[in-house]
């Protein structure tokens, strides 16, 4: 069985209780952003899968709006934090890079949403063939990755360390590797999963805490086939 990737583990159960704090001080937008995408995709009452889930951020609209959020996320103290702030909210732990899948039902969803988790995943290919396989047929996928831009004094380089720039007590932690991709490539593995792009756009994601530049996701919807 794969061992749990222990360091990006530690590093968001260190950050939980602040979570929220912190990322709203840097202007963390990506949940705004699949709300308004992913919302105007769904019938009353649908089912919503949220992979790395944390506080329950990207949930909140959706369980607002009347549907049934299920997360999946690797920190057990964000889980924490999540069932604290959205106790309706049914979560599991999970590896999202597990080749084995997920602790779900799988064909149970009609939409899978995912806000900076896509850049940490050492398999992004594999991971939408899981959620192809956790999807209803014809149901969505929305999520946000870490751009790929040349010439960004932060995105600029496709393969980096999560703590470049970091200035808090314990980046030391954040020493694993943020993989930057571009729209074609990401495009191409979700038609290749049979998967039709529905739209995309960039989002001026954050403000980098050290760098104090913009830091550019690319949102993308996409549908499973029917």
């Amino acid at each position: 069985m794969r061992p749990l990737p222990t360091q990006v583990c530690a590093y968001f159960d260190w950050l939980a209780e602040m979570y929220d704090e912190t990322t709203a001080a840097c202007q963390w937008s990506a949940p705004r952003y699949l709300a308004e995408s992913g919302l105007r995709l769904l019938a009353p009452g649908s089912r919503v899968l949220d992979l790395g889930v944390g506080t329950g951020q990207s949930s909140a609209a959706f369980l607002a709006a009347g549907h049934q959020c299920c997360g999946l996320d690797l920190a057990p103290a964000m889980l924490a934090q999540a069932r604290a702030k959205h106790p309706e909210l049914l979560l599991a732990r999970a590896d999202l890079d597990c080749p084995l899948g997920w602790p779900v039902l799988a064909g149970a969803f009609d939409l899978a949403i995912s806000s900076g988790v896509y850049e940490c995943l050492e398999d992004p290919v594999g991971f939408i063939g899981r959620v192809r396989a956790n999807l209803k047929p014809g149901g969505y996928l929305v999520f946000t990755f870490d751009e790929f831009v040349p010439g960004h004094p932060v995105q600029g380089v496709r393969v980096g360390r999560a703590d470049s720039g970091i200035d808090n007590p314990v980046a030391d932690l954040a020493g694993w590797l943020l993989r930057r991709h571009s729209l074609d490539r990401v495009a191409g593995w979700l038609e290749e999963h049979g998967f039709e792009v529905l739209g995309q756009h960039q989002i001026e994601a954050d403000i980098h805490s050290a760098a104090a530049v913009p830091i550019y996701y690319r949102l993308i919807a996409a549908r499973a086939p029917a």
